[in-house]
């Protein structure tokens, strides 16, 4: 039986950072999320460690992956599946299996702390250009959003094919939703993109970039995002 609550955090905290980085299988992911929906400790640390996460993709050039490595993943998978197969169902078996990480998720921490230091001084150089001159710099576009909190300031940031979104001053998302990035073009049904975040203030990468939309909208959806928007839109950016 799985919990909801914060007395349940010991159980969840290790799915923080796999669950960003969407390395969680479907049917714990969604154990995760009922749980997040209830435990504020683990909201805490998905905001804290959701900036790292989103500045990894930037840390690095693209590289394509090797041949031999899908192989390498898949050897892991066959293998905890016979144990798995082995072990069988017995009675004794623990509530929650103590699930064995690939090596990348043991040093994930340091790296995201590292990553996360990165992101701060990132945020600040960006809320320090936005502020100062409105505009980006060769080959840059900087395009004021709307924002339905007074507070709050958001901007759409477009550089050689790849997109962000600007932030500063957000309230957190509603109990137990985060932020969720669409794209829309001339109208038309919104398209969710895998960028959800509860950062108040920083940068929120858009995968692919903003392709043909002329439009930028975030909204507040459950955890793990939607097909469909499901509240209205508290930033939109017209970026045509």
């Amino acid at each position: 039986m799985i919990g909801n609550g914060n007395g349940d955090h010991a159980q969840f905290r290790d799915d923080v950072a796999p669950w960003l980085l969407g390395a969680v299988a479907d049917g714990e992911r969604e154990a995760f999320e009922r749980h997040l929906a209830a435990c504020g400790r683990c909201r805490e640390e998905v905001a804290a460690l959701r900036p790292a996460v989103e500045a990894l993709p930037l840390s690095a050039p693209p590289v394509v992956p090797p041949p031999e490595l899908r192989d390498r993943i898949m050897g892991v998978v066959r293998s905890e599946a016979e144990l798995l197969q082995a072990a069988g169902e017995g009675a004794d078996r623990p509530e929650r299996r103590e699930r064995r990480r690939l090596p990348v998720f043991g040093s994930l921490r340091p790296a995201l702390a590292a990553a996360a230091a990165a992101a701060v001084v990132a945020a600040g150089a960006v809320g320090y250009v936005i502020g100062n001159t409105g505009s980006g710099g060769a080959g840059e576009r900087v395009v004021a959003a709307k924002v339905t909190f007074p507070a709050a300031r958001a901007s759409v940031r477009t550089k050689d094919g790849q997109a962000s979104l600007e932030l500063a001053n957000m309230p957190a998302p509603p109990r137990g939703r985060v932020y969720q990035v669409w794209l829309r073009r001339n109208g038309e049904m919104p398209r969710p993109t895998r960028a959800l975040f509860v950062v108040r203030s920083g940068a929120v990468v858009i995968p692919g970039g903003l392709h043909d939309a002329d439009q930028v909208m975030v909204t507040a959806e459950p955890p793990g995002g939607s097909l469909l928007p499901t509240t209205k839109p508290v930033i939109v950016a017209n970026t045509a």
